[in-house]
C-alpha cells in the first residue's frame, strides 16, 4: 500500500459522521431512554431506522480506526513515536472544540444549553481522554464537556492495547494477534458478566471488550489490503470477531433497539469494507466529492456536532410547521459541517503538520506490501 490517501476511506468516514448526526438530531434525545423533549418535532422521526440505528456510525469509525492504526504502527519507529503521532492527530482539535463548546454551553440560552451547563473540572476527563470515574472522587459531578468524547476514551485504550501487542509480539502478525486478543478478551468479559456485572464493568473499563471486535476487523482489512493474509483466512477471522459483535448487540435491546437489526447493519459495514478492499478503494459512491469532503473533516465535525447542533436545533420554535422545522434542522446540520471544515482547515490540519515536524521530525518508515499468505 502506498501512502496515497484513500478517497473511499474518507467517504466511509463521511457516511459514519452523517449517521451519527442523524441519530443525535432526530432520535437520541427523544428515545425511550432520554425523553428530554428538546426536539421541536418531538418523536416524529424516532421510529425511522436510519436515525434509530445511526449510533452505529461510531462503530464504523472504530473499523476505520483499526485499519488506520495498523498502518500508523508500521510507519512508527517506536511506541513513543506512535503515541506522539496519535497525540498530534487528536489533541489540538480536541482542545479547540472543548474550549469553544464549554463557553457556548455556558453562554447560550438555548434549551439544550440550559440542561448542559459546564464547570471547569469537566476539562479534566475531556482533555486527558480518561473515564470520568477517575475524577469523580475529587469532583462528584464531573462529566465530559460534550458526551461524544466517550468514544475518544475508547480509542485511547485501543491505542495502548495495540501498541503493546505490536511491539511485544510480532508486528507483521499484528492483526492476527489483535484478533486472538479480542476473542479471549470477549470470552473473559462474557464469563465475568455471568457472575458479577460490577466486575464486568471494571474489566470493560480497562480492556474495552465491547468495541475491540470492531478495531480488530479494521486491522484485518488492513492486512488483507496489504496482501499479507489470504481472503480465506481473513474471512474466517472476520466471522470470528463478528460473533461477539452480535452477542454485544443484545445489550441494546433494553433501550428499544433490535439486536438482529443492529447485527445486520454491522454485517453491512463489514461487507462494504470487504468490497472496498476487493476493489482497491475504487467505489464510486464512496469517492463522491461531497462524501469525501465531509469525511476529510469528520473528526472535527464529530467533536462539534452534538453540542453545537443541539443548541441550534433545540432553539427552533415548536409552533412553526414541521416542514419549516426540518428545513431549519437541516440548515443547522449544514452549519455544523461548515464549522467542522473550518476547524479542520484552521486548527486540526495545520497543528498536526506543525507538531509532527516539531515533535517527530522523521520520515515515516516505508510500507512494503508482502505476498499473500498461503495459510
Amino acid at each position: 500500500m502506498t501512502d496515497k490517501r484513500l478517497d473511499a476511506l474518507d467517504g466511509l468516514r463521511g457516511v459514519a459522521i452523517l449517521l451519527v448526526m442523524g441519530f443525535h438530531y432526530f432520535y437520541h434525545l427523544e428515545s425511550s431512554y432520554y425523553k428530554s423533549h428538546l426536539y421541536p418535532y418531538g418523536e416524529t422521526f424516532a421510529g425511522i431506522p436510519l436515525f434509530k440505528y445511526g449510533y452505529l456510525g461510531v462503530e464504523l469509525f472504530f473499523i476505520i480506526s483499526g485499519f488506520v492504526i495498523a498502518l500508523t504502527l508500521e510507519k512508527s519507529g517506536s511506541p513513543l513515536e506512535f503515541l506522539l503521532r496519535r497525540f498530534v492527530r487528536i489533541w489540538p482539535a480536541l482542545l479547540f472544540s472543548a474550549v469553544v463548546t464549554f463557553f457556548l454551553l455556558n453562554l447560550s440560552d438555548a434549551p439544550f444549553a440550559l440542561t448542559r451547563r459546564q464547570m471547569w473540572p469537566n476539562f479534566l476527563p475531556s482533555l486527558t481522554m480518561t473515564p470520568t470515574l477517575l475524577w469523580s472522587d475529587a469532583f462528584p459531578h464531573v462529566d465530559f464537556i460534550t458526551g461524544v468524547y466517550w468514544s475518544l476514551v475508547i480509542e485511547i485504550r485501543f491505542y495502548l492495547i495495540a501498541a503493546v501487542l505490536f511491539w511485544s509480539l510480532s508486528g507483521k502478525n499484528f492483526a492476527r494477534n489483535l484478533t486472538i486478543f479480542t476473542l479471549v478478551d470477549c470470552c473473559i468479559w462474557f464469563l465475568i458478566r455471568l457472575f458479577s456485572l460490577r466486575a464486568a464493568e471494571l474489566f470493560d473499563t480497562v480492556f474495552v471488550p465491547e468495541f475491540m471486535p470492531w478495531f480488530a476487523a479494521g486491522a484485518l482489512f488492513y492486512e488483507l489490503y496489504q496482501n499479507r493474509i489470504s481472503q480465506q483466512l481473513a474471512f474466517a477471522l472476520l466471522v470470528a470477531v463478528f460473533i461477539p459483535i452480535c452477542i454485544s448487540s443484545t445489550h441494546y435491546a433494553i433501550i428499544d433497539r433490535n439486536p438482529v437489526v443492529a447485527s445486520g447493519i454491522a454485517l453491512f459495514f463489514i461487507a462494504t469494507f470487504w468490497l472496498l478492499i476487493a476493489k482497491h478503494g475504487q467505489i464510486g459512491v464512496l469517492q463522491s466529492k461531497s462524501l469525501v469532503w465531509v469525511g476529510q473533516c469528520s473528526y472535527s465535525i464529530y467533536l462539534f456536532h452534538y453540542a453545537v447542533g443541539m443548541i441550534l436545533i433545540s432553539s427552533i420554535s415548536k409552533s412553526i410547521g414541521l416542514p419549516a422545522q426540518v428545513l431549519l434542522a437541516l440548515g443547522a446540520s449544514l452549519l455544523v459541517l461548515i464549522l467542522g471544515r473550518v476547524s479542520f482547515r484552521l486548527v486540526e490540519n495545520p497543528s498536526r503538520r506543525y507538531l509532527t515536524k516539531l515533535l517527530i521530525n522523521r520520515t515515516p518508515k516505508p510500507i512494503t506490501p508482502l505476498p499473500a499468505s498461503a495459510s
